[in-house]
């Protein structure tokens, strides 16, 4: 059973005074993804980094992380996503 690493960076925008989510960006490795993460976090509102570690076969996820905050992000994102 191997495990696959995917890191990704998620944007937040303000729509009718909620945050909600924008296009998830993919990024190759860990260091990528802090650094475009600093990078989209001067330019967009709010953005995680996030690392998810995945089984290969099934696709099952094993274990979620958020790397990074750029701006203020809810704490109920990373409970959310902790749930999964």
């Amino acid at each position: 059973m191997a495990s696959v690493d995917t890191f990704f960076l998620q944007p937040f925008k303000t729509h009718r005074k909620r945050l909600v989510p924008a296009q998830r960006v993919p990024a190759k490795t860990q260091h990528p993804a802090l650094t475009d993460g600093e990078r989209i976090g001067r330019s967009a509102e709010r953005v995680a980094v996030i690392h998810v570690v995945a089984d290969d076969e099934t696709g099952e996820i094993a274990s979620i992380e958020v790397l990074a905050r750029h701006g203020a992000i809810l704490e109920e994102f990373e409970e959310q996503i902790r749930a999964l």
